[in-house]
This record gives structure tokens, C-alpha cells and sequence, in this order.
């Protein structure tokens, strides 16, 4: 069976999510605001924290995605989620997504993450491109996106919400990883 392999950087560590991630998952989830700009729909019940959960490691063990929670030192819930998605067509490329609650928005700590699963992506998994979407009004997101070296290649509409949207790709080879983790 396939795990969640552990990442740590300086202030985090990303682990395979569990039960314990329910709470703060439904915090982020059915905050208005934060669900919005994650193209996510708002959670009503926390039971669909539950439905969350279960996705994750049946998508593991498909090879369609893994994804970790974000944990702060001093934290006593996971901050957020990040992950990696596979498609069915493009063996060597993944597609990059992340949360983070609200109270934890401004301090560098999406950065971070998206970092060290980039890292991750290029040089464990061997990828050859990371993908990414985000809202063109998601600016924390288009700025984490920038910050690692993602280039614009597309502009869309999302079909299920109607929002403003842009496709980023960073290739392997583009060496922006040597760049330091700064604050965002």
C-alpha cells in the first residue's frame, strides 16, 4: 500500500491527513470566503468532513493524487491542505492546489508548503511540469504561484461557477527552487 511521504520545512511539516484534520477542515471549508476563492463549494455539515477524508488515501492507492495536511509547530490543528494531482494522460506532470485557513493567510506559509511539494514533485517523483488554477481575483494564490517561478499560459472561465480563472505551469527545469522561502 502507498503512503503520504512526510515533508518538513523550517515552520511545517505535511503528513497524510486524518480524522484529527476533520475540524479544521469544516473551519476552512465552510468559510464563506476561503471556500470561494478555492473554487470550493461552502461545507454545511460536518459530515462532509468525513466524505473528505475518505477521498484521500483511495486516491493515493489510484495514483490520482496525494495529499497532505499542513501542520504548524505551536498549532494544534493542520493549517491547511496541499496537494498533487495526476492525470490519466500526462504521466510526468501533476497539478498543484492548496488551502489554507484563514488566520494563517499573509505569514509566507502557502509558499512555503507549495514549495517543498514542488521540491518534492521535481526531484522524488521525477516530474517533468507542475501545473496549477487559480481565480484571477485569488491574488495570495497568483502571488505564491509567481514567487515559484509559475508561468501564464491560459485564461478561462470556470464552467461551474463562472469565475475568472488562470492556467500556470512551472517546468523542472526552470530552476526556480533554489530561490529562498521568503514571506509572503
Amino acid at each position: 500500500m502507498k503512503t503520504v511521504p512526510r515533508l518538513t520545512t523550517p515552520r511545517l511539516v505535511l503528513r497524510a491527513p486524518g480524522e484529527r484534520d476533520i475540524p479544521a477542515w469544516f473551519a476552512r471549508a465552510s468559510d464563506v470566503e476561503s471556500a470561494f476563492l478555492a473554487g470550493d463549494p461552502v461545507a454545511d455539515d460536518l459530515s462532509a468532513g468525513a466524505r473528505w477524508l475518505a477521498l484521500a488515501p483511495q486516491r493515493l492507492v489510484d495514483g490520482r493524487a496525494i495529499k497532505w495536511s499542513i501542520d504548524q509547530a505551536g498549532v494544534s490543528d493542520a493549517i491547511g491542505t496541499i496537494t498533487l494531482s495526476f492525470g490519466a494522460n500526462e504521466a510526468k506532470t501533476a497539478a498543484l492546489g492548496f488551502v489554507l485557513g484563514r488566520t494563517h493567510w499573509g505569514q509566507g506559509l502557502g509558499s512555503e508548503a507549495a514549495r517543498e511539494v514542488v521540491r518534492y514533485a521535481f526531484e522524488a517523483l521525477a516530474l517533468d511540469q507542475v501545473t496549477a488554477e487559480a481565480a484571477v481575483r485569488n491574488v495570495a494564490s497568483l502571488r505564491i504561484l509567481a514567487k515559484l517561478g509559475f508561468t501564464h499560459v491560459e485564461s478561462f472561465i470556470d464552467g461551474s461557477d463562472g469565475e475568472r480563472c488562470g492556467r500556470f505551469v512551472l517546468d523542472a527545469d526552470a530552476g526556480s527552487l533554489a530561490c529562498p522561502v521568503t514571506s509572503a
